[in-house]
């Protein structure tokens, strides 16, 4: 067994690469997630790092991305670059680009295998990034690149990449034609399996990290900080001593000294080789510049989970949310705040560092970081808004409409506390984003807008929220069709185009639960925009439901509405001669006209009896009290003791609060019974 250090280090020098060889043409920049969505600004950039030009007449990517070069005649030490939109790139980043070829096909956001051969099919470069550690983040849709650091390195090695310079609001950035702004005298060690147990009150907290460099570790260490209040505090060094391996390739370790109940540790770990080349982790230009731990146990044994929003360093870091559009505030990159889980059951605890949680009516929204979701959900709605019923009536629709086959945001309760105050119950809403279009199998990708019940037309009324710089226009289009067809011709651009038996599931859950705020706005439109991609519904904003409306009575005991609500030539049934209207569109606070998609899908002959079919499947095998009942049972159960613990928190009255709380519950058992029987008797006058 004595061959193995040999063979450890002669695996070192195929991972790494050999120092002394003459590098030559390489993939020395990949811009593969530009922010916004704009994949027209992908670009790979190529170095001639040899002593020599070289023509890359018929070199090509055989993996990744189909280009192939033209004649180029690319002298030593010059730049080429391969765009995917050589127009967009030169509108972006100015005239004087070395763009040779534009490629077909898309860098995928989430990792990609590229690979780089010669006219004769001999491979000359290559990668396969990730968007995962150890590779950088920043490149993955923050605006940064991925750079490569030393051309020497190999490309397949993650420590031979890092990310560009992190702008401070999120644009598109890197460094197109101009030398990298990550590149380095000579390749920097290796810093991965950066780990640490959970961090116990009164406990040290051991940190390992696996350390590599060919040339050896001159020297390791942490920089730890204890987060005590909102102010910056000093950092503190500790050194990294080696515990396995050796100074090539080893396991180093340190204790960071035992903290206090609640306090939040951040460290980084620097490292320097015997020719002084340093490194950092995380990289300074990623979106999370420490690893972070809490001195927490988790001693919750309730029902719902413990949340705790912390600002650190910044007053104002539960700022206020900007509405995003092409031209209005940028969104910074770096987060100064803090989201603290502590799960039910006494789970292991989780802290997200380093966010932007930013305030939304009536709570807030929390941003995590796509490698380090909640149940997979990456953006939180947090909420207490409005009337307390709403918070019951919410959840209860989106398991009615998760129940009737639409993939919907997922739901839960928290007991949350801000800034280490308690403020007691909050209702969790799902965003529906990327995140949640791979959670439910939708094409990430495609394009989402969200109807608003103000704006003037179709394009205000419908906020792009991917894809911004593509316009409106499959949307126009979509609604110009059937709003100029009829018959047979509207029916058959329907089936086109729209996921009929989604909509059908949707407009049938919305009329068991009464969703008169969910046809003409509220909710998402999802466009596939793969080959024979369709058009499909995502509900939100499920408030007011369940017999709420504006001007209803408190006992929620309105059960009415007609099955033709919703479609083209429904009229508000108070609308009479001497009424008054007192609504923007009538007179009775609940009614809107149909909207974009409900008023000519509800009134086309076709789409209508399917619809029908489906809401009677619905109504007799969803939303029964056999379904329901035990399901509002069982959130009475979770939320009784929240109630009083809120009341509690916020000085208010425990009693009263319960009272409302069990009022509300029982309206719901009757709105379940009443709104069900309704649907019976008007169902069975249809023929």
């Amino acid at each position: 067994m004595r061959f193995l250090p040999f063979f450890r280090r002669w695996i070192l020098v195929i991972g790494f690469g050999c120092l002394g060889l003459q590098a030559g043409v390489v993939i020395n920049e990949v811009m593969y997630h530009p922010p916004e969505d704009r994949d027209d600004l992908q670009y790979i950039e190529l170095l001639n790092a040899g002593p020599g030009p070289v023509n890359l007449e018929g070199w090509h990517f055989s993996k990744g991305i189909q280009a192939t070069l033209p004649a180029t005649n690319l002298p030593a030490g010059s730049l080429a670059l391969v765009a995917r939109n050589p127009i967009a790139l030169t509108a972006q980043y100015g005239p004087g680009l070395p763009v040779v070829a534009s490629f077909t096909g898309r860098l995928k956001h989430g990792g990609e295998k590229l690979e780089l051969v010669d006219a004769a099919g001999h491979r000359v470069d290559g990668l396969h990034f990730s968007d995962r550690a150890p590779w950088p983040q920043a490149p993955d849709g923050f605006g940064a690149s991925l750079e490569r650091i030393h051309p020497s390195a190999p490309g397949d090695a993650p420590a031979s990449w890092a990310a560009s310079r992190l702008p401070e609001f999120s644009k598109p950035a890197g460094t197109p034609g101009r030398a990298n702004s990550a590149a380095r005298p000579q390749p920097l060690p290796g810093i991965r399996d950066v780990t640490s147990g959970a961090a116990v009150p009164g406990s040290p907290l051991k940190v390992s990290a696996r350390l590599t460099d060919l040339a050896g570790i001159q020297s390791a260490e942490l920089r730890v900080q204890v987060i005590e209040t909102q102010a910056p505090m000093p950092e503190t060094i500790l050194p990294l001593t080696r515990t396995s391996g050796d100074a090539r390739d080893g396991v180093y370790q340190a204790e960071i000294p035992a903290a206090a109940s609640g306090r939040l540790i951040r460290y980084r770990v620097h490292v320097v080789n015997t020719k002084t080349a340093e490194r950092w982790a995380p990289d300074p230009e990623d979106p999370r510049v420490t690893f972070s731990a809490i001195a927490l146990v988790n001693t919750n044994r309730g029902a719902v989970a413990i949340g705790q929003l912390l600002r650190l360093g910044d007053a104002g870091a539960l700022g206020h949310t900007h509405f995003r559009s092409l031209n209005n505030a940028p969104v910074a990159n770096r987060g100064k705040a803090a989201f603290v889980w502590m799960p039910t059951n006494g789970g292991p605890v989780q802290v997200f560092d380093h966010l932007r949680i930013t305030r939304r009516s009536g709570g807030y929204k929390v941003r995590l970081f796509k490698d380090t979701p909640i149940e997979e959900m990456t953006t939180l709605n947090v909420i207490f808004e409005g009337d307390p019923r709403w918070l019951l009536s919410e959840p209860l629709s989106y398991e009615v409409l998760e129940r009737a086959g639409v993939a919907s945001p997922r739901t839960d309760f928290v007991r949350l506390w801000v800034d280490h105050r308690a403020v007691g119950y909050h209702l969790i809403v799902e965003q529906p984003n990327k995140s949640f279009l791979r959670r439910i199998g939708r094409d990430e990708t495609g394009a989402v807008y969200k109807a608003l019940w103000y704006g003037n037309g179709l394009v205000e009324q419908n906020e792009k929220k991917t894809r911004l710089y593509d316009g409106h226009a499959d949307l126009v289009e979509l609604i110009e069709g059937l709003r100029t067809t009829r018959g047979p011709a509207q029916w058959k651009w329907i089936q086109d185009r729209i996921d009929v038996d989604q909509f059908c599931n949707y407009y049938a859950a919305c009329q068991c639960i009464q969703n008169w705020d969910g046809y003409f706005n509220n909710y998402f439109v999802h466009h596939d925009l793969k080959a024979g991609g369709k058009w499909t519904i995502i509900p939100w904003d499920e408030d007011k439901t369940w017999g709420y409306n504006d001007e209803g009575s408190r006992k929620f005991d309105w059960y009415t509405m007609p099955l033709s609500y919703g479609m083209a030539g429904d009229k508000d049934p108070a609308d009479g001669m001497f009424a008054i209207k007192t609504q923007p569109w009538g007179v009775s606070s609940w009614w809107r006209p149909g909207g974009y998609f409900s008023a000519p899908l509800l009134a086309n002959r076709d789409f209508r009896p399917r619809f029908l079919n489906r809401l009677r499947q619905v109504n007799s095998t969803v939303f029964t009290e056999a379904v329901f009942l035990p399901i509002i049972a069982n959130l009475e159960r979770r939320l009784e003791p929240e109630i009083r613990f809120r009341a509690e928190a916020n000085r208010n009255d425990p009693a009263h609060e319960l009272r409302e709380f069990r009022q509300n519950i029982e309206s719901l058992r009757r709105q379940l019974k009443e709104r069900h029987a309704f649907l019976e008797r008007e169902l069975a006058k249809v023929p």
